[in-house]
């Protein structure tokens, strides 16, 4: 088995596929909600943000600069799905963070969970720990979203379609900057 395979196989077994296209990490956080694990590399330990470990392995870190940063197309910090993932520098990623109105400061414009990273991160994670719910889902996400169409979408309970549609129609920027 390649690198890039037990990588897959690693993230894939403690992550969870949800049908809007996210698999979401069920393991340990970062303090900012992003998935991280220790990993064994040489005989050495070392905790690693999953996105940015998964995408190196994968992809490979040449292609990668160091000051560069993983991004997330679908803007989901637990998400852990290599096609959602992609090379960026730090810069084009806070554009695009600002210009969908999800960074913090004068160009927040509402669209950024209240509860945080972190809490919206852990409510997804309960949500899913103990089985596929579906309902318990759909709640998690809707809990500390501010947005109407979005609440709306999940208030009946989870639809993919809908919720993807809402999400699409919230964000102003969904035309998607160019990450480079």
């Amino acid at each position: 088995m390649s690198t890039a395979e037990r990588a897959l196989a690693y993230v894939t077994a403690r992550s969870v596929l949800v049908p809007h296209g996210c698999r979401y990490w069920v393991n340990a956080l970062t303090d900012d909600g992003y998935a991280k694990a220790v990993i064994t590399e040489g005989g050495r330990e070392r905790t690693v943000r999953v996105h940015r470990w998964l995408y190196e392995q994968v992809v490979g870190p040449a292609p990668l600069p160091a000051s560069s940063v993983v991004a997330h197309a679908c803007n989901e910090s637990l998400c852990v799905r290599l096609e959602h993932l992609s090379g960026a520098s730090q810069r084009a990623n806070l554009a695009q963070m600002a210009a969908q109105g999800r960074s913090a400061g004068r160009a927040h414009h509402g669209r950024a969970d209240t509860r945080g990273p972190l809490g919206r991160a852990q409510a997804i994670q309960a949500a899913l720990r103990d089985g596929f719910d579906l309902p318990a889902l759909a709640a998690a996400m809707r809990e500390g979203d501010p947005r109407p169409l979005v609440r709306q979408a999940l208030a009946g309970g989870y639809d993919a379609d809908a919720y993807l549609a809402a999400v699409e129609a919230s964000d102003p920027s969904v035309a998607q900057l160019p990450l480079f």
